[in-house]
């Protein structure tokens, strides 16, 4: 294959960078864009000189790519992904793979009965902060996993959901929280641990008019015996996360992170243990003896960070080629062109999804979840939240107190 011919589904936000970097890749070839937004479709296709499209069956019908972009909101991942790839097209799908992991189950096999690849947009792994806390795991340097504290928080106004109705239900969004944001720190909790099995957690909507989630609290078990506390909420202003991986011989701590992806501000701190803690068990003499630790910054793996120099703005943000998206699509176009597996596939991104699909079962059938997921069971459950018929609890402040009793 020569160069790869490529398609961008769904050309606005996000979709921008996608067609971009396709565009400035040597081994890609722009041929096609497909958004159901008619006249900035027609301005984007005659502005690249490439073939424009308001339905992406009719660009699949004239066999014109090799592979695609897919940039559309969460509820057409796994519809326009399937028909892709059952008409013989590699799929770069945007986070989260599907809503359903038994929908991203359909996809995985496809692509493996055609021999096709499947990259999923989950960037933060290609992040310097991701990949030390990974190189300080898979080196040994924090000894066997024991606990992870985890946290990730943001605010967002009713505006923020009022420009994108898509994102306020649970057929369209698949969550409020957890699908369209904290899923990239799940798969970057499960890209360093390992395989979960096991899941309790709890839901709420404490602020927002949606209909899903606006706070998440769940505890997860891992198949290494590592125990996470996970915590995302849209209710914090951007002010205070925390991520914790401690071991047998160290701990990793990112205090007050400011954002895996503006990772310049961030310090990675890693403290050693003088003896294991196995050692240390039987060691130390007093009773509350406390094993030694010593303490460093660690430098991040890669490259500065281009974020420090890219706010230029001209209409849209305009991003250097080195954005963590770069990245995963070189990787994809690699895959495509040499075999092998895009840094984020389609088989890794959906263990991220079961996840969160686990803990939306542990939280609305209010019980311990078991990993790999009952296929059925959820997809009953997720019929029920679309329909209406179970809905999210609105715990709120307001409901609990009466504030005269308190004078």
């Amino acid at each position: 294959m020569g160069k790869i011919k490529y398609g961008v589904i769904g050309i606005k936000g996000f979709g921008e960078l996608h067609c971009r970097f396709a565009r400035e890749h040597e081994r890609i070839e722009l041929v096609a864009l497909v958004d159901k937004d008619e006249d900035a479709v027609k301005f984007k296709a005659k502005e690249f000189g490439v073939k424009g499209f308001t339905d992406y069956r009719q660009m699949l019908n004239e066999g014109i790519v090799d592979a695609v972009s897919i940039v559309t909101p969460h509820y057409l991942h796994s519809v326009i992904g399937l028909d892709c790839l059952k008409a013989g097209v590699h799929i770069f799908v945007e986070k989260p793979i599907a809503i359903r992991i038994s929908e991203a189950d359909d996809m995985i096999q496809v692509a493996k009965n055609n021999n096709l690849k499947i990259c999923v947009g989950h960037q933060y792994r290609v992040h310097r902060t991701s990949k030390t806390m990974k190189h300080l795991i898979d080196t040994g340097a924090v000894g066997n996993i024991k606990r992870v504290l985890w946290s990730w928080g943001l605010f967002r106004p009713e505006k923020y959901f009022a420009r994108d109705s898509w994102r306020t239900t649970w057929e369209h969004a698949g969550s409020g929280v957890l699908m369209p944001h904290a899923i990239h720190d799940l798969d970057l909790i499960c890209w360093m641990m390992g395989r979960p099995i096991r899941v309790n957690a709890m839901l709420a909507n404490q602020l927002h008019e949606i209909a899903c989630e606006d706070m998440v609290c769940a505890n997860i078990l891992f198949e290494n015996g590592a125990l996470a506390s996970f915590q995302a909420t849209l209710n914090q202003p951007e002010a205070y996360s925390i991520r914790q991986v401690a071991g047998e011989k160290g701990i990793i701590i990112i205090q007050n992170l400011k954002s895996m992806t503006y990772d310049y501000k961030d310090r990675i701190l890693f403290g050693q243990f003088k003896h294991d803690l196995h050692t240390a068990l039987t060691k130390l003499s007093g009773i509350l003896d406390q094993p030694k630790i010593s303490w460093q910054t660690v430098k991040p793996i890669g490259d500065p960070p281009v974020w420090k120099k890219l706010l230029e703005r001209v209409g849209l943000m305009r991003i250097e080629k080195r954005h963590g998206l770069s990245a995963l699509m070189e990787s994809f176009v690699q895959a495509i062109l040499n075999g092998g597996k895009p840094i984020v596939d389609g088989e890794s991104a959906a263990t991220a999804l079961e996840l969160v699909n686990g803990i939306i079962l542990s939280a609305f059938r209010e019980k311990t979840v078991s990993l790999p997921l009952d296929r059925k069971e959820y997809d009953e459950l997720f019929d029920e939240l679309c329909s209406g018929k179970t809905k999210i609890s609105k715990y709120r402040a307001r409901d609990f107190c009466n504030t005269s009793s308190m004078l």
